[in-house]
């Protein structure tokens, strides 16, 4: 069985884009919609299973986006933050899927990721079998790969704290993977304007 087949994907896309003041999910991006840019690479790969997690315009953007087989929800507490989120796609995964080794989370506003990144990060994932994270700048952040083990810990989680909380006190058994652009994302006008 491949990693990607016993893993559930998680697209998180329920923010409100306040600093934009429109929503970034369905900022064209060559050609595209920036979440649909997401969702078109996700594809590329056999999950397991497979969650659209949409909160703020949730209206709004289905009907612009095709989902392309993955499950589409609301969350309606999307004002709790990024973790209400998490724990609402990880549990439909769990509910539909009770067999999942491991959970991936994607954003809907890293213009630059891209297939290679994804195929990276499930190979050192295969290796590492505990947490697999981007790096970026110095930073470690998402994309990010964690087993099942730390699925009651993401359960847990609370706010805005989102997975990072999970990789960092876990910091040494997680594997890393170079993502070039990953520390771009989409929050001003400014941003939008130095998209290529």
């Amino acid at each position: 069985m491949s990693v990607a087949s016993s893993t559930g994907l998680i697209i998180l896309a329920a923010g409100t884009s306040s600093r934009l003041g429109r929503p970034k999910q369905l900022l064209e991006y060559k050609g595209k919609p920036l979440l649909q840019h997401a969702i078109d690479i996700a594809g590329q790969f056999e999950w397991g299973a497979g969650v659209l997690v949409l909160g703020a315009n949730a209206r709004r953007i289905e009907q612009k986006i095709d989902p392309k087989g993955l499950d589409l929800i609301r969350n309606e507490k999307w004002e709790e933050g990024i973790a209400s989120s998490i724990r609402l796609g990880l549990s439909h995964l769990r509910e539909k899927k009770s067999d999942l080794h491991h959970a991936l989370f994607l954003l809907s506003d890293q213009p630059y990721l891209t297939v290679e990144v994804l195929r990276l990060l499930l190979s050192v994932h295969e290796e590492n079998k505990s947490i697999t994270a981007c790096k970026y700048q110095g930073q470690i952040g998402v994309p990010v790969i964690l087993s099942h083990a730390f699925f009651n810990d993401l359960m847990k989680l609370e706010g805005d704290q989102g997975a990072k909380k999970i990789v960092m006190k876990n910091f040494h058994t997680t594997s890393t993977i170079p993502f070039e652009g990953g520390e771009v994302d989409v929050d001003t006008e400014e941003d939008v304007k130095h998209l290529d």
